[in-house]
């Protein structure tokens, strides 16, 4: 009912703006576009100021908002990418060892999971050191014989262990002369942050 009686309404307001646009037609048909030339020069006028002073100056106002909320939409950005960075970056830097540990940590490291496993090295390569791009790897060499189930849970403590320490190399034999017993030689490495960006 209620939308009925708006068509309704608005069929007359649509009707009067018909008849008004009409009438407007007609008479400057009738009288000649030269005797309302002032009202139309006023009205474009009017139009273009209206134009000038009231729809422009928003329009400025809206690029100009635009343009800084875009702005801090960037930085924003910026800033969260810098925080996943350096959190990551801290996650690794926990996964490191710390340079003043530098002297004896692979070592004692190395010696820990042993025994830890309840295995003895037969010969042990001292720690070498290599540095490139700010990182100084240390790598040390250790000769044993163990069974394989022991074998296998050392080298899971190692490559788990914290800071980091990784086997690089990697060498089982059976031993011959002793049923279920294997020689193993591995390589174990772990590098070393010359510089910390905290």
């Amino acid at each position: 009912m209620a939308g009925n009686e708006t068509n309704a309404g608005a069929r007359r307001y649509l009707g009067a703006l018909r008849a008004e646009a009409d009438l407007v037609i007609v008479t400057v048909r009738d009288k000649g576009a030269q005797r309302f030339g002032k009202a139309f020069g006023l009205s474009a006028f009017l139009v273009m100021a209206a134009y000038a002073g009231v729809y422009k100056p928003p329009q400025k106002k809206i690029a100009r908002l635009t343009r800084q909320i875009d702005a801090a939409r960037a930085v924003s950005e910026a800033g969260a990418r810098y925080l996943d960075l350096r959190g990551q970056l801290a996650e690794t830097y926990q996964a490191l060892p710390r340079l003043q540990d530098r002297q004896q940590w692979l070592w004692n490291g190395m010696i820990d999971s042993l025994r830890a496993n309840g295995l003895a090295s037969d010969s042990y390569q001292p720690v070498s050191e290599m540095e490139s791009k700010g990182l100084i790897f240390q790598t040390s060499t250790v000769q044993l014989t163990a069974k394989f189930g022991d074998i296998y849970a050392w080298l899971m403590r190692v490559e788990s262990a914290e800071p980091l320490m990784h086997v690089s190399r990697l060498s089982v034999t059976k031993k011959g002369d002793r049923l279920g017993w294997n020689g193993v030689s591995a390589s174990v490495m772990t590098a070393i942050p010359k510089k910390r960006f905290d």
